[in-house]
């Protein structure tokens, strides 16, 4: 059966950051999640939503970290044997936070992409690893875990993923990826990971929101384009759920990725 859902309106709640919530449920959630987890594809918006959420747990000991301190930026994804030691290094992280939620009850854990991002960039291509994942996800499953899912309609994506700002090397990787996973274009390959983002999600049964975002106008005359959402929805699910393993024949890539890291 699927999860139950409920749909909020999003209000601003503060100039300087986007719209991304009301404080109601941002305190809900901040009061009984004690890890919060931003997924989404690149540009969906998660460094300004960890700002944001950063900003509203004030107060609280903040445990924050970027993708890259968590071994999931695609500057890594280079490096010879970096998959197994991602997983492995995940595997340390979840007791380290478990430990620390035991021990300090103000504790609070930002982070800024974790399993979803490592199920779509590590599981898939090392499905040989997926023994190891599901201890990962069978030890976030036991923790106070809220995780928050950015959401781009294929318009956005396809704005979004242009990403003018970022370096030769990062664009030059992006080519070479799509190429190499066997897409016909970066949006593809964008729409297919958030679409197994969001299976993963529901398959794993920890407690998630989807977060859908647009682009507001322009703010401050700079040309930045802030995100605001136009929907949250909340999906409340057991603990307790059964089997989380994703079925291969929905999460395979276009062609094989199998890599020796």
């Amino acid at each position: 059966m699927a999860p139950a859902t409920t749909t909020l309106q999003a209000l601003t709640v503060n100039k300087k950051f986007p719209p991304f919530m009301d404080d109601y449920f941002l305190k809900r959630t901040a009061l009984n999640s004690r890890v919060l987890i931003i997924e989404g594809i690149s540009g969906s918006g998660k460094d300004t939503l960890q700002a944001y959420l950063k900003k509203k747990l004030e107060g609280r000991d903040v445990h924050d970290y970027s993708e890259g301190e968590l071994l999931q930026s695609w500057n890594q994804l280079q490096i010879e044997g970096i998959f197994k030691l991602r997983v492995k290094f995940m595997k340390l992280f979840v007791n380290y936070v478990k430990d620390i939620l035991s021990r300090e009850e103000n504790a609070v854990f930002l982070l800024n992409r974790f399993h979803l991002s490592a199920y779509v960039m590590t599981i898939i291509p090392q499905p040989k690893l997926e023994r190891e994942y599901d201890e990962i996800v069978n030890v976030l499953r036991t923790l106070p875990v809220h995780v928050f899912i950015l959401q781009l309609n294929k318009d956005e994506i396809e704005k979004r993923s242009l990403h003018p700002e970022r370096s030769v090397a990062w664009h030059k990787f992006q080519e070479q990826i799509v190429k190499r996973d066997g897409f016909r274009d970066r949006l593809e390959r964008y729409i297919w990971q958030q679409r197994l983002m969001l299976e993963a999600a529901e398959k794993q049964q920890i407690p998630y929101s989807i977060i859908k975002l647009t682009s507001a106008p322009e703010s401050g005359g700079a040309g930045v384009h802030v995100p605001e959402a136009q929907r949250i929805f909340l999906h409340h699910v057991p603990m307790n759920a059964a089997d989380s393993r994703i079925p291969r024949r929905k999460r395979r890539v276009p062609q094989a990725v199998e890599q020796d890291n």
